[in-house]
């Protein structure tokens, strides 16, 4: 199949697919061409991406308060550290040794707000999908930065159990962080109603297979019912007041696309977890070119 542009009667321009198949016909060979008007398509595909776009955008939202938080202490450290370097200059004779330690914490400040801003500017990005080959630790660790403030407000502790040497993945980071982002955030939800020193979220990352890794990440929450279970990945059902009932709906439209699986299994004792398998690189490679 090849894709190019195509131009109807009235001049405009849309993308079509064309196959050429070589067929023999008595005596002659026949090439039967094949013209597939892909506008729709294509148009089903933006839509898509707007809309996992503006789910980011409002996940990121409700996170507002504590983003707010972890950018105002490096914020006041800075300020803190500057007057405290004013009253140093004043001094006679100027102690230059407790001036460099001071501006050199507020270079690390610096950095600290920057991480934060870095963080938030990724996962709300919007831009094509980019297939390309990912450290799946890296991912997890910075949105459990990302969402650090928001668990200190919810009086919730994240435990990170990460495997050693795991093999890189391949996928689009952002939409991967949009998984993570949704997944732990409704985990810290699933246990708003349980006491503070009960609300630890698990999050494994292992070796499943030789061609797949897999995430769990575990709440000590009330668990789900079990038409719940059926129904938490359609769209639109929600269980939240303010939720748009599109997070878990889109996280595992991501998977798919991903060639993994997301699924969800109550504990045995309490709680819930969700699961997200992938393909290891090569595994998803061999996938692509078939």
């Amino acid at each position: 199949m090849y894709e190019l542009p195509g131009r109807r009667n009235n001049g405009t321009e849309f993308q079509v697919e064309i196959g050429l198949n070589p067929f023999h016909f008595d005596d002659d060979s026949v090439t039967l061409a094949c013209i597939i008007d892909t506008a729709e398509r294509y148009e089903l595909e933006r839509n898509r991406r707007d809309l996992a776009h503006l789910t980011r955008v409002s996940t990121v939202g409700q996170l507002t308060a504590s983003l707010a938080h972890e950018l105002n202490q490096p914020l006041t450290a800075i300020l803190s550290n500057v007057q405290a370097a004013q009253r140093f200059l004043t001094a006679d004779p100027i102690d230059l040794d407790e001036v460099r330690e001071i501006l050199n914490d507020i270079v690390q400040a610096d950095y600290r707000a920057s991480e934060v801003i870095r963080r938030i500017r990724a996962v709300v990005k919007k831009g094509d999908l980019e297939v390309v080959s990912l450290d799946l630790a890296g991912i997890i660790r910075d949105v459990v930065l990302l969402v650090r403030g928001d668990a200190i407000v919810r009086g919730t502790r994240v435990a990170l159990d990460i495997e050693d040497d795991l093999p890189s993945v391949r996928g689009d980071k952002v939409q991967l962080q949009q998984v993570m982002l949704n997944l732990l955030l409704n985990a810290f939800d699933a246990m708003s109603g349980v006491p503070s020193v009960d609300r630890v979220v698990s999050v494994t990352l292992m070796r499943e297979s030789t061609n797949t890794v897999c995430i769990a990440i575990r709440d000590r929450g009330h668990g789900l019912t079990a038409d719940k279970l059926d129904k938490i990945f359609k769209p639109f059902f929600t269980s939240k007041p303010q939720g748009l009932g599109l997070g878990l709906s889109i996280s595992r439209t991501i998977i798919d696309m991903h060639h993994g699986r997301l699924w969800a299994e109550n504990n045995i004792d309490r709680g819930a977890t969700f699961f997200v398998t992938l393909p290891v690189g090569d595994a998803t490679e061999q996938d692509e070119s078939r």
